[in-house]
């Protein structure tokens, strides 16, 4: 149902077609990049979390970077403005290990400035 929505993405793409095909661009300035996989580096989840044959995420490797060290992804597309609700509708799998940073969304304010919106430093459970 929801990869059916504008705007949503799966990554069961080849490649780095991800980027083009999710409306997604890789921040030239931060420390590390996004990739997709089936399994990122056997230290995540074994699937996905979509049912039926989804197989790949969206994912980066904590493991190598240092603290303070960023990886950005951001869309290419501008949302329509709305009505007084804004969704972003996201699933993610955090489980607690000495490299786990914090996944952080922002939007981007009037004047140009990041306003955060919602973070999380960890997932309790080791699930989606």
């Amino acid at each position: 149902y929801y990869t059916n929505i504008p705007g949503s993405c799966n990554f069961e793409t080849q490649d780095q077609e991800w980027t083009t095909v999710c409306g997604l661009i890789q921040d030239t300035t931060d420390d590390f990049d996004w990739n997709i996989s089936t399994n990122a580096a056997q230290t995540g989840p074994h699937t996905d979390h979509t049912p039926g044959k989804g197989k790949n995420f969206l994912y980066v490797n904590s493991s190598t970077q240092k603290e303070g060290n960023s990886a950005r992804i951001t869309t290419t597309k501008f949302f329509p403005a709305s009505l007084g609700v804004c969704r972003v509708r996201f699933w993610f799998w955090m489980f607690p290990s000495r490299q786990t940073g914090v996944l952080k969304v922002y939007t981007v304010g009037e004047h140009g400035m990041d306003i955060l919106m919602w973070s999380c430093s960890r997932n309790e459970e080791n699930k989606w």
